[in-house]
């Protein structure tokens, strides 16, 4: 395996779990610090040819980005028939996208990063292979 995709992949996963702890903060997300707190990440290696990032966060994040879950109810009661009357305007919780846009964001960079890493790589094996032929 490439060390240089183990290092780039490293370098974007140590950079997203920054940004992600930004976007926490930028989006007011977090009056305990709970889900700032819970951000890890880690680089494995699971095979020789294949490389795993795992960023994890506690799930209730997730229901932050999306604007669901249990929000400020103004009964304080929840129901089947009160959940289907209420409308996202008036569930007291907007979605805040301190993840979903910032993750995928990132992941294109990598995509790109990675493709031209390879790229790279594929043209420098051609060439060598070219200047043993002559």
């Amino acid at each position: 395996m490439n060390s240089q995709i183990l290092d780039l992949l490293t370098r974007w996963t140590e950079r997203t779990q920054m940004i992600l702890e930004r976007e926490i903060d930028r989006w007011r997300t977090n009056d305990s610090g709970d889900l700032k707190r819970s951000l890890e990440s880690e680089v494995r290696k699971k095979s020789s040819e294949i490389l795993e990032s795992q960023i994890e966060f506690l799930v209730r994040g997730r229901f932050v980005d999306m604007g669901a879950g249990r929000g400020q109810r103004a009964n304080g009661i929840e129901s089947r028939a009160g959940n289907r009357a209420l409308t996202s305007a008036s569930a007291g919780r907007k979605p805040k996208r301190w993840y979903s846009r910032a993750f995928w964001g990132r992941l294109n960079d990598l995509q790109g990063a990675l493709g031209y890493s390879l790229m790279e790589s594929s043209i420098q094996s051609i060439k060598g292979q070219l200047d043993q032929v002559k």
